[in-house]
């Protein structure tokens, strides 16, 4: 049998680098504007989490709870009375109080946050959910209550 040697051309290291550059795909400026925007980005992220560390997650909170019971007010059902949305507006604005001045923690929250997200998923809240989310709101802010007194 014969051998057949073909011809290979292998390139070396120094070919390469001895070659000429290659053409520019994208302009210059693209490789400034993306390092600048990803410099932008974790200036960001840093602020925002030294917002929130020095206490911006209350004032978060607290405005998710604004805007959700602007939304809430839109989700009555026609068994709801004025006195259930008196009363429901009256303990989320004291427990909002409570969040402002430090009194509540954020975990405590979560119950208020499940009730009305169970309540609330339907898009309609009846009387016997404004109910469920006032009783569970008032034991939050009776637990404010009793620890802010013990201080």
């Amino acid at each position: 049998m014969a051998v057949e040697t073909q011809s290979r051309h292998m390139d070396r290291p120094a070919d390469y680098y001895s070659s000429p550059a290659p053409e520019r795909v994208l302009p210059p400026g693209v490789s400034y504007g993306c390092g600048g925007a990803a410099l932008l980005v974790l200036i960001l992220v840093f602020a925002g989490g030294a917002f929130l560390a020095r206490g911006g997650f209350t004032q978060v909170m607290d405005l998710v709870f604004g805007m959700t019971m602007g939304e809430m007010r839109g989700m009555y059902a026609p068994d709801v009375t004025a006195a259930q949305k008196k009363s429901l507006e009256s303990e989320i604005e004291t427990m909002r109080g409570n969040l402002r001045g430090e009194r509540v923690s954020v975990q405590s929250l979560e119950p208020v946050l499940n009730a009305i997200r169970r309540a609330t998923s339907d898009k309609k809240l009846d009387g016997r959910e404004v109910e469920w989310i006032v009783a569970v709101t008032r034991k939050v802010n009776a637990a404010v209550k009793k620890t802010h007194v013990q201080l």
